[in-house]
């Protein structure tokens, strides 16, 4: 009742006094704090008809039309601040930032830059750049900018994390192990960083350290999807199918919504001659995702093993309708086709 009662407030004295700028900020924060952003925008965007040069309302529609993801009228916001005062590190922070949800590389490193040129020791810039060549598959300097970013602030389990990845996908796994250890050492209730510590054990094929860290993954959230289908991997690799099995159905259970595991068990049943069941596992993936390509083919081969080739054609045909441009499946699905023909014939 109180906030309402503010709100009226703060109208009423707009609507005496409109060209008092801080009726409409306290109006704006009240919705913000509420996370009513459609009614501070509305704030803001009359504080702007009569205040245009006002940069924070500027910086702050943005960021509300950044959360919204209307990334046309955070930019349209956020360069109207920057010709306001182009040394704000907000503003060009935030149009790095914008602009490298948009994928333009240019237009974020430069804004990203300038930010440096104002601070040159924000550990934040310096990880954000590091998403950005990462995101442009730029590894080397990713590492370079996320090894600047720790330079500043090596505390921060985030930046070892993003480092961490980094080496993970250059194979490094022992540096990857490094840093993810390091972020599970700063914050021992990140259920992430204890997974990717796992993950990157298994990588190295030193599967009792991984376990290990399964096993406190899986202690913090049991519940938590990832970590059982990672661990289920790591068992698979491992040579321990048994165990595999078990973790994806536990998995499976968790969450029926998801595919991953389906696809996982079920190639694992495949590689055990045990077709009927995988087809099974394939089937219900396929109620629950919109890519059906790759799991019409998987249960055409499973059929294929079955020798029923009438089966392992129709799916076949499944997946040419949903891909028809694929000319590998077409020549696959035309060479079934005859042999089945061919074999009823005969």
């Amino acid at each position: 009742m109180h906030k309402e009662i503010l709100i009226e407030d703060f109208k009423k004295k707009i609507e005496e006094s409109p060209l008092c700028d801080e009726n409409y900020r306290a109006l704006a924060n009240i919705y913000v704090a509420d996370e009513d952003y459609e009614n501070a925008l509305s704030v803001y965007e009359k504080l702007l008809d009569k205040f245009p040069d006002d940069l924070q309302s500027l910086v702050n529609a943005g960021s509300i039309y950044f959360y919204k993801k209307n990334y046309d009228k955070a930019i349209d916001n956020y360069l109207k601040a920057y010709k306001i005062d182009p040394r704000s590190y907000a503003v060009n922070f935030n149009l790095g930032n914008v602009y490298a949800e948009v994928g333009s590389f240019s237009n974020a490193l430069k804004y990203y830059n300038n930010s440096l040129e104002i601070k040159p020791e924000c550990a934040d810039v310096y990880n954000a750049i590091g998403f950005l060549y990462q995101d442009n598959g730029e590894l080397q300097e990713a590492r370079r900018y996320y090894r600047k970013a720790l330079d500043i602030q090596d505390d921060c389990a985030e930046y070892n994390i993003n480092l961490a990845n980094i080496y993970q996908k250059m194979n490094d796994f022992e540096s990857a192990c490094e840093y993810y250890k390091k972020a599970y050492e700063l914050d021992k209730s990140d259920k992430k960083a204890c997974l990717c510590l796992a993950n990157a054990y298994a990588s190295l094929e030193n599967f009792s350290e991984a376990e290990g860290y399964f096993e406190r993954t899986t202690q913090m959230d049991p519940n938590y999807y990832p970590a059982w289908v990672c661990w289920a991997i790591a068992k698979a690799d491992e040579g321990d199918l048994d165990k595999a099995i078990i973790l994806f159905k536990h998995a499976i259970e968790l969450d029926v919504s998801k595919p991953n595991a389906y696809l996982l068990l079920a190639n694992i049943l495949i590689n055990e001659k045990r077709y009927s069941e995988a087809i099974s596992l394939y089937e219900k993936a396929l109620n629950v995702t919109d890519n059906k390509t790759k799991i019409y083919v998987l249960m055409a081969n499973a059929y294929m093993m079955l020798d029923s080739l009438k089966d392992a054609a129709k799916y076949y045909r499944l997946a040419m309708k949903e891909d028809p441009d694929n000319l590998e499946i077409k020549l696959i699905y035309t060479d079934i086709a005859n042999n089945y023909i061919l074999k009823k014939v005969g």
